[in-house]
């Protein structure tokens, strides 16, 4: 979390403005706090356009203009403002309709301490990762052909999706390739909505055995199949009144994808060796790297599971397709690892920053992260120059004299060929680089271990071929 933490009180008491005040100061030792005052919406509304808040509280009765008025005005004027409403008990109904119409929480008067404490801490914590998000640059938009935008000239936009995603309960598909921030944004909307204090659950559909997976979705009776020593509850009842996020939901396999669309449809399961059906409410957010269309022409994803799941799309693009933002990404890592690592490195030399952008990053952001990490290690200076980046992004430094590392693909104009021709090629020339080594292509090249796997079976590539003798 940030330090020095604008908060703004708006309030008609000033007692109740200065206990709120005291409370964070005494009990939130950790984080300092710049504090403002005002007495009523319109004061707030003021001080909002000419100061930036972290965290704004604000009472729901006051002179002048009432909160519920004063916070349309704030997110309207800022979305990504992070405001709790203060109201006493007999009007509870005007915080439900502050968080629909835009309120992060709400905190009942007379003020709770421990209520009050805790409410900060998630609502920062929600703030950073919401901020965190804005990284990702996803696209909030039903044409699949929609151009990507970068997050530095286009933050408010990734502040309005959150808002419309967190304040409703629609079903979401988040699509992009391995490492741009997918469990990121799920996350993110679960934090932002008023699920936010259930559960989210996150499932790898691609890592779970197919023999495991109805047991895990749905949980299972004790003797209910060999090993069944006990009773279990599944993801889908522990993300009961919260979220749950099926990461790589395109691995199903088609006997759970009839299964999921049942839930999806009527909201009921059945735990394995039971004969009761669970509710549940759970929202659920999935993500996959696959192309779906193409699935459903072969007949692998259910195309009635794809319009369930497809309701409302999120695509986010590739590092390589919005490359003019790197910088800024690089900075963002910059910034973390140097309050994390305790450096004070200010940015990179002429030379690397243009290596890293030549560099075609098949890890995406993820990637991007691993390698500044990896700098800060082997950097003993103020600036991460050429020699401290990884093999992989040095070698670019001979790719126009070497005739290997330019694209060979000669086949037809078709996207998904010239794709798979050039992800092939990328996969041998870095097992070449690293002596068909898998652990250390891993680790050169920013892939996944079992994504590397699952490419040599697709693309037979014999990795003995590119071994030291």
């Amino acid at each position: 979390m940030n330090s020095d933490l604008k908060v703004l009180i708006v309030d008609d008491e000033p007692e109740l403005r200065k206990s709120v005040e005291n409370i964070l100061k005494q009990k939130v030792d950790q984080l300092t706090f710049d504090f403002m005052e005002a007495g009523d919406g319109k004061q707030a509304l003021d001080l909002i356009k000419t100061h930036e808040f972290d965290l704004i509280f604000m009472d729901v009765k006051m002179p002048e203009m009432d909160g519920l008025q004063a916070l349309e005005l704030i997110k309207s004027h800022d979305p990504k403002t992070f405001v709790v409403i203060m109201t006493a008990h007999a009007n509870f109904q005007d915080a439900v309709h502050a968080i629909k119409i835009g309120a992060y929480d709400y905190i009942e008067k007379p003020v709770e301490v421990e209520r009050l404490v805790n409410l900060v801490k998630k609502a920062l914590e929600t703030r950073e990762m919401v901020s965190s998000l804005a990284i990702s640059a996803p696209v909030f938009d039903d044409d699949v052909e929609t151009e990507f935008v970068g997050s530095s000239q286009k933050m408010r936009e990734v502040f309005d999706l959150i808002g419309k995603l967190s304040h409703v309960d629609t079903t979401v598909l988040i699509r992009g390739e391995n490492g741009t921030g997918k469990e990121l944004v799920a996350r993110a909307i679960h934090s932002s909505s008023p699920r936010k204090h259930g559960e989210f659950v996150a499932v790898n559909c691609g890592a779970i055995p197919e023999s495991l997976m109805e047991s895990e979705f749905f949980g299972h009776e004790k003797g209910a199949f060999t090993g069944a020593i006990e009773r279990k509850i599944g993801k889908f009842q522990v993300a009961n009144k919260g979220t749950i996020f099926l990461d790589e939901v395109a691995e199903l396999k088609p006997e759970m994808q009839v299964k999921l669309l049942r839930v999806l449809q009527e909201r009921k399961f059945t735990p394995v060796g039971s004969n009761r059906e669970v509710s549940t409410n759970a929202r659920i957010i999935a993500a996959t790297n696959r192309n779906l269309e193409k699935m459903i022409e072969d007949g692998s994803f259910r195309e009635d599971l794809f319009y369930r799941l497809n309701v409302m799309p999120i695509f986010l693009p590739p590092l390589r397709d919005r490359i003019e933002d790197l910088e800024n990404l690089a900075q963002y890592f910059i910034k973390r690892f140097n309050k994390k690592l305790d450096r004070q490195i200010t940015g990179f030399s002429p030379e690397a920053l243009i290596l890293l952008k030549r560099y075609g990053w098949p890890g995406n952001i993820r990637e991007l992260e691993n390698i500044i990490e990896r700098c800060f290690i082997v950097e003993h200076g103020a600036v991460i120059t050429a020699p401290s980046l990884p093999d992989q992004i040095k070698n670019l430094r001979d790719q126009s004299s070497n005739p290997s590392m330019a694209s060979s693909y000669k086949g037809p104009m078709d996207f998904d060929q010239f794709k798979e021709a050039t992800e092939k090629e990328f996969i041998v020339q870095a097992l070449k680089a690293n002596s068909g080594r898998i652990n250390q292509t891993v680790a050169h090249a920013g892939i996944p271990k079992n994504t590397l796997l699952r490419k040599i079976r697709k693309y037979d590539i014999n990795v003995k071929d590119y071994s030291e003798e």
